[in-house]
């Protein structure tokens, strides 16, 4: 295989900066480039053989414009950029979150219909349909991966996080609903699995998952990993909806700060079949839920002197 020129936007997100480090274990040579200036972004693709197209806007709280704007016009800036180049392949990276509170309590396929939650999500699901238009013109894949369990500051780590901090919170129906999460090295590792075999991947979509799991698991696991013990308690999922709709599941479940829709996301399953990948792609995870915890926590396990020292670096 000759040497691949990958460009890599959001490299500086978490999800980014997962995808990136496994691609620099390869021989592939790795640039990161912003999506502000199309004739900029033309020249930077002069010389590239493969894009990844990770980046995008999650914070919550913003303007649907804004959300608009970082996700949707910024992937039609890319793509119409690609379409002016010899590529070989674009890997357009979406998220299962997309699908919404609404998914039975089995692993769902590619084929299932999103039903985005907030202004963030829908502007990802416009993007990715954007994306889809272009699949005649540029050698296009399109990865879902689950919820992501990463050095950063998306929800599931949120509420990880929160988890950590409140041992004794209640769970919502005793965090006995199902969830399928992925760790960042093996979204790296599916990544290059679709660069590497396009005659697989191009034109398919892939879900890709890690481990199956439970809220109560990822919590108690990751106060183990804290040294923190646990004594959560259940909250039955009815009498939690009930005071949800009447605006005080705050007095009993308090939400982690930033995370909307706290009860659904954690009362409701969020299961995926990522057999596809596993079979086409020879899609394989190597971490299980507590090493993609201990991965994740790793920063914040450091001495406050270190953390410190790091970030002032980055």
């Amino acid at each position: 295989m000759s040497t691949m020129r990958i460009a890599l936007t959001g490299a500086t997100q978490p999800v980014g900066a997962a995808i990136a480090s496994e691609l620099h274990r390869h021989d592939a040579l790795l640039s990161s480039i912003e999506i502000e200036d199309p004739g900029q972004l033309q020249a930077a693709l002069a010389e590239i053989t493969h894009v990844v197209h990770a980046y995008s806007l999650t914070e919550p709280g913003l303007p649907a414009t804004a959300y608009t704007d970082a996700n949707v016009h910024t992937t039609t800036m890319l793509l119409d950029a690609c379409r002016q180049t010899e590529l070989k392949q674009v890997v357009f990276v979406s998220t299962t979150e997309t699908y919404g509170r609404r998914l039975p309590p089995w692993p769902v396929t590619e084929s299932w219909v999103p039903r985005p939650l907030g202004p963030a999500l829908q502007s990802r699901v416009a993007a990715e349909r954007v994306a889809r238009t272009y699949r005649r013109r540029v050698p296009l894949s399109i990865l879902r991966p689950a919820p992501t369990i990463v050095d950063g500051e998306g929800p599931v780590m949120k509420v990880i996080r929160h988890f950590i901090s409140r041992p004794r919170a209640a769970l919502v129906a005793g965090g006995q609903a199902p969830v399928s999460v992925l760790a960042g090295a093996d979204l790296g590792r599916a990544v290059w699995a679709m660069l590497s075999q396009p005659e697989e991947a191009v034109d398919q979509v892939f879900h890709v998952a890690s481990a199956h799991t439970t809220w109560r698991d990822l919590a108690v696991e990751a106060c183990q990993l804290r040294g923190v013990e646990e004594r959560f308690w259940n909250a039955p999922y009815p009498f939690a909806r009930s005071l949800d709709a009447i605006r005080l599941a705050g007095w009993v479940l308090p939400e982690p700060e930033g995370v909307e829709a706290y009860v659904s996301m954690t009362g409701r399953p969020h299961l995926i079949d990522d057999s596809r990948a596993r079979v086409s792609l020879g899609y394989a995870p190597v971490l299980g839920v507590r090493a993609a915890l201990a991965q994740a926590l790793d920063l914040y396990r450091r001495p406050p002197d270190e953390t410190a020292s790091r970030e002032s670096q980055s």
